[in-house]
């Protein structure tokens, strides 16, 4: 099985918060409020931390007010099982805002709002496969996802159709 390491964060703003979410993002998933699961080995994950931590001290040296705490925690397979509800929870979440944007933008290829919408299926594409990839790492299937993909492939055909 994979090894997943959980990120707990304690920023003590939004400023903060926004500045480890930028520095993270790309490393794991945000499963509740400062709290995040990666794929990603410790070390990586730490030098990210440490940078942050470099910014923050400068933004500090600037007359900014702001602290960061944290804890990373490497996950066996019973751990990894406890949290996995929460992974599915927000993944389902994803999920159902896909197929709210999927659904407008459905609609919006298929009037006369298509410049705008060639644009939006840019961004939507790209979210959606990296939903795609998060259900794979974790290993997430239900009827939500399905849903998405058949939204995505309708989407594509669409797109091909009224925009290329």
């Amino acid at each position: 099985m994979r090894q997943f390491t959980l990120v707990l964060i304690h920023a003590s703003n939004d400023e903060v918060e926004d500045l480890v979410n930028k520095h993270l993002m790309d490393l794991g998933l945000s499963i509740l409020p400062s709290v995040f699961i990666s794929w990603q080995p410790r070390q990586k994950i730490e030098e990210r931390l440490v940078r942050t931590k470099g910014e923050l001290i400068d933004m500090i040296e600037r007359g900014f007010r702001g602290e960061l705490a944290y804890a990373i925690i490497e996950l066996n397979d019973e751990q990894f099982k406890a949290i996995r509800p929460l992974i599915a929870r927000r993944l389902e979440d994803e999920d159902q805002r896909m197929i709210s944007w999927g659904e407008a933008l459905l609609r919006r290829i298929r009037s006369t709002h298509r410049e705008k919408a060639k644009r939006e299926y840019s961004s939507f594409n790209k979210r959606y496969k990296w939903l795609i990839t998060m259900h794979e790492l974790f290993d997430i299937k239900h009827e939500l996802l399905k849903r998405v993909l058949e939204l995505a492939r309708e989407l594509r055909i669409e797109y091909e159709r009224n925009l290329k």
